[in-house]
């Protein structure tokens, strides 16, 4: 599995920053906002590849409770982005979720790797160092490891 693990403020031409967007597509805050700012993601796009970016649809603005919007549905949008990026296999992924501190859907870090551990990734997707031992330790305890 690949890794990186400094905070990404710049990418190479192949690159892709993989971010957690809501469904309004606002991009207004954290990994969305430096996506709308740097990497092209369209303001009122929710999900799929924009400019040099990528989003999967994490939090519905439109209610209150958070998480907001259910595990099945962020699977079902991780397993797009996998589809998709064995297509692009000249194309890195690089997956801003941490596997420190918080993400903004509600979800932790541990729930979230738990969704990326869904089916075997491809090669060309990237996590941040910190959030690849927690996929590790989620296959460990699936028996895929």
């Amino acid at each position: 599995m690949q890794t990186y693990s400094s905070k990404i403020t710049k990418l190479a031409p192949n690159q892709i920053f993989v971010f957690g967007s809501n469904t309004q597509g606002r991009h207004g805050k954290g990994s969305a906002l430096l996506a709308k700012e740097k990497f092209g993601a369209i303001y009122g796009q929710s999900d799929g590849p924009q400019g040099q970016s990528y989003a999967i649809i994490t939090k519905d603005l439109t209610k209150r409770v958070h998480p907001s919007v259910p595990k099945g549905r962020i699977i079902q949008q991780i397993k797009l982005l996998y589809q998709y990026a064995k297509r692009k296999p000249f194309l890195q992924f690089y997956v801003v979720y941490s596997g420190t501190g918080s993400n903004l859907n509600a979800y932790s870090s541990r729930e979230m790797a738990e969704m990326f551990a869904c089916e075997d990734m491809p090669e060309n997707i990237v996590f941040e160092e910190e959030f690849a031992k927690l996929l590790g330790t989620v296959a460990q305890l699936a028996g895929g490891v």
